[in-house]
C-alpha cells in the first residue's frame, strides 16, 4: 500500500467510514483465486483485531498522519497486512464465500490492548474466528477470553512460543520444527550429513547432537577454524553428502565453500543452512558458487510464480498502486485461508486436517502438546542452476 493510500485509509479509519467489511454472495467466478468455489456459510462471522492505535494518532498533536507514517514502522506494517486482508475478503467475495467480516482496533502495544473491552462490546464470544492480535500475550489473552465459547483465535505474526489454549492457533511456523523438517529431509534421501559449526553455536550443535543422531561434525583448529582436511574426510562416494554449515564467519563461509567446490569432481555435495544467514548476501560471497553448491535452507515461505499468486498480485497492484510487500502478503494468506476454511460444512476447527496453501505460506496445522494448535507448513527451497529458488523434492 503506497502512501497516499495509507494516508487515505487512516483517514477512513478515524471517520469510522471503515469498521466493517461484509462478504455476500456474489457468481461472478472470474479471476478467482481457488478452483472450487467453497459452501456458503452465512451463519460465519470472522473478526480482524488489528493495531491500527486510532487513539493514540488522534492525540498527537505533533505529528500529521503523513508524518506518522513517515515514523512509524508498526503502523505500516499493520496497514500493510491490512491491504493483504482486503484482497482476500474481496476474493472470497468472487468466490461465492458468505461470511461476515469485521474489522477492529485492537489499541495493542507489547504491553496491553483493548481486546477484553472489545470482546464484550461487539459480543465477540459469538463469532466464529478473530485473526489476531499481533503481539503473543495479547493474542493468548484473546484466546484465553473466547476459550469457553470455542471461537478459533489466530495468531497471524507471533513468533514466540508462549501459554495455549484449545482455540489458539499459530500461523508462523516454529524454528524448531523448521529444523527438524531439513534434517528428516536429508535422511529421507539417505544422506550423509556433516556438520560444520562455529564454536560460537554452541546452542546449534547442542540441538544437533542431542536431536539430529548420526551428524558428524568436522573438527575445527585450536584457532576455530575448519579444519579443511577433517571435512574431506567425511564426505562419501556415492551418496549425497548434505554439509550443514552454521557460522557467520566470512572466513569460515569461504573455506567450507571451497572445500566443496574443490571435489564436486568426486562426490556429490550440497551446501544446507537452517536459517537465514545474513553473510551470504554479502559482497564477499559469490552467488554462483552458492548456485553450484544448490544451497538449501528450510523456510516459512515460498518465491510463488502460479497463476493464482500472479493473480494477487495484479489484483493487488490495481488497488494499492504498488506491489505486494512481506505483510501484505501476509495478510492475505492469513486471511484467505481462514475465510476458506471457514467456509467448509463442519468450520474451523474440523478443517485442521486439511493442509492448504496460499501465495506464500503453507497451513498445516496439528495439535501441539500443550493443547492448542501449532502451523507445521514449510518448504524445503535450493537455489537451482538456472538462478531461481526452487523446491527440493
Amino acid at each position: 500500500m503506497n502512501d497516499l493510500f495509507k494516508i487515505l485509509v487512516v483517514a477512513l479509519l478515524f471517520s469510522n467510514t471503515i469498521g466493517a467489511q461484509v462478504i455476500t454472495n456474489n457468481q461472478d467466478q472470474s479471476d478467482t483465486l481457488q478452483q472450487e468455489k467453497p459452501l456458503v456459510s452465512p451463519s460465519k462471522k470472522l473478526a480482524l483485531l488489528l493495531p491500527f492505535n486510532l487513539n493514540k494518532m488522534q492525540n498527537d498533536t505533533v505529528n500529521s498522519i503523513a508524518d506518522r507514517l513517515k515514523k512509524d514502522k508498526f503502523l505500516n506494517m499493520t496497514l500493510d497486512f491490512y491491504s493483504g486482508a482486503l484482497v482476500a475478503i474481496d476474493s472470497a467475495k468472487q468466490l461465492g464465500v458468505s461470511v461476515d467480516v469485521s474489522v477492529f482496533d485492537s489499541e495493542e502495544t507489547k504491553n496491553g490492548s483493548n481486546v477484553a473491552k472489545l470482546i464484550l462490546d461487539n459480543r465477540l464470544d459469538n463469532y466464529t474466528a478473530v485473526i489476531g492480535p499481533f503481539y503473543q500475550t495479547n493474542v493468548e489473552k484473546t484466546a484465553e477470553l473466547l476459550s469457553a465459547n470455542q471461537v478459533a483465535v489466530i495468531s497471524p505474526l507471533s513468533k514466540e512460543m508462549g501459554k495455549s489454549y484449545p482455540n489458539l492457533f499459530q500461523t508462523i511456523t516454529s524454528n524448531s520444527i523448521l529444523r527438524s523438517a531439513i534434517f528428516d529431509f536429508m535422511r529421507s534421501k539417505n544422506g550423509n550429513i556433516i556438520a560444520v559449526v562455529d564454536k560460537k553455536k554452541v546452542s546449534v550443535k547442542k540441538y544437533i547432537l542431542e536431536n539430529q543422531k548420526g551428524v558428524r561434525f568436522a573438527n575445527l583448529d585450536p584457532t576455530g577454524a575448519l579444519n579443511v582436511l577433517s571435512l574431506k574426510s567425511l564426505l562419501i562416494k556415492n551418496k549425497i553428502n548434505y554439509v550443514v554449515m552454521e557460522t557467520a564467519n566470512t572466513s569460515m563461509i569461504k573455506a567450507t565453500m571451497t572445500a566443496l567446490l574443490s571435489v564436486q569432481q568426486w562426490f556429490n555435495v550440497q551446501l544446507v543452512i537452517l536459517e537465514p544467514n545474513e553473510t551470504l548476501n554479502t559482497d564477499e560471497i559469490e552467488f554462483a558458487d552458492l548456485v553450484k553448491l544448490k544451497l538449501m535452507y528450510p523456510s516459512m515461505t515460498r518465491e510463488n510464480t502460479n497463476p493464482q499468486a500472479l493473480l494477487f498480485e495484479k489484483n493487488f497492484k490495481l488497488i494499492n498502486k504498488v506491489t505486494p510487500n512481506a505483510f501484505a502478503i501476509r495478510g492475505f494468506d492469513v486471511t484467505f485461508d481462514a475465510l476458506m476454511r471457514l467456509s467448509q460444512p463442519n468450520g474451523f476447527f474440523e478443517s485442521t486436517n486439511q493442509v492448504t496453501e496460499q501465495v506464500e505460506s503453507k497451513f498445516d496445522y496439528f495439535k501441539n502438546e500443550t493443547g492448542g494448535f501449532a502451523n507445521k507448513g514449510l518448504y524445503i527451497l535450493y537455489y537451482d542452476a538456472d538462478l531461481t529458488v526452487k523446491e527440493a523434492k
